[in-house]
């Protein structure tokens, strides 16, 4: 595949980076996400699912809120060349995972930033997904056990792109034709949980196979409980925050067997979070002898 040309950088984009692994040499930020050419490991058929988070040294992803019970992406390590990378990870998607908490603080006015490419992103990766004839925006996938949903966010969305909801059987059955009156696909997954694997089979089969999670530890358990997770990418700012109120990569029951994961790359970012050196990490789901991808 010919990848779109790019615009010029901006500012903080201009320095580069320092490949560590698989080999040693300068990379710079802008595009290198873009260069694994996600689209071309999608499978013969069925999806491919990938997901990020960024990270403290001590394994915080989130921290609580100021005068709230919700946590956020620490601003201490929130910084704009990651978030340059989450957008290039967002740029090949067919559709991006979030979930039902995403849309009640946006009702709040509490979400710390739109789903990627929700209100236009930039030039060159708008670029990008036109040259590959590909819609401008990526179709959004809410993944929402109760189905409790504002409706005019849900409507606000569904007139920006396509939405899918995923909801389970024991949701109540008003919620579920509330989100279907608001002009969303409603799949309902499992009975207590929304199955995974059933979830990309039915994006898979609507055409949506590169399938991009921004969703917190939670959904990411469940993805990697469905085995359906293929690539983590994991930036990790070299600073120790602590406290004792936090959320960090992922959340649920224990995963018996645990999963594997293979280091695919290694960058190192010296100019990260308010100039704090990062660990840019890539990391494919390694599978098990007898145990299906």
């Amino acid at each position: 595949m010919t990848e779109p040309a790019a615009t010029a950088p901006s500012e903080h984009e201009a320095l580069g980076l320092q490949m560590l692994y698989p080999r040693s040499e300068p990379v710079p930020l802008s595009g290198l996400y873009l260069g694994h050419d996600l689209r071309s490991l999608l499978p013969a058929s069925g999806g491919f699912v990938y997901s990020n988070f960024i990270t403290s040294l001590d394994g915080r992803i989130a921290l609580p809120r100021a005068g709230s019970t919700e946590h956020e992406v620490p601003k201490q390590t929130a910084n704009p060349r990651d978030w340059r990378l989450l957008l290039e990870l967002a740029a090949p998607a067919d559709a991006i995972i979030v979930s039902g908490r995403l849309l009640r603080e946006l009702e709040a006015g509490m979400a710390q930033a739109w789903p990627a490419f929700s209100d236009g992103g930039p030039e060159d990766l708008l670029a990008f997904r036109a040259e590959l004839g590909m819609p401008e925006q990526p179709a959004l996938v809410v993944v929402s056990r109760s189905l409790e949903l504002p409706r005019g966010i849900l409507e606000t969305l569904v007139s920006q792109r396509r939405v899918i909801v995923a909801g389970v059987a024991a949701a109540a059955s008003q919620r579920a034709d509330a989100v279907q009156a608001a002009g969303a696909e409603l799949l309902r997954l499992g009975d207590q949980a929304v199955d995974a694997r059933d979830l990309i089979d039915a994006l898979s089969e609507r055409s949506l196979r590169l399938i991009y999670s921004t969703a917190g530890p939670e959904v990411l358990h469940l993805l990697l409980r469905g085995q359906v997770l293929q690539r983590l990418y994991l930036t990790m700012v070299a600073r120790v925050l602590a406290g004792s109120d936090f959320a960090t990569l992922v959340h649920g029951p224990r995963l018996e067997p645990p999963c594997d994961f293979s280091l695919r790359a290694l960058y190192f970012d010296p100019a990260g979070a308010h100039g704090v050196g990062q660990l840019l990490q890539v990391y494919d789901r390694c599978e098990r002898a007898g145990r299906a991808s």
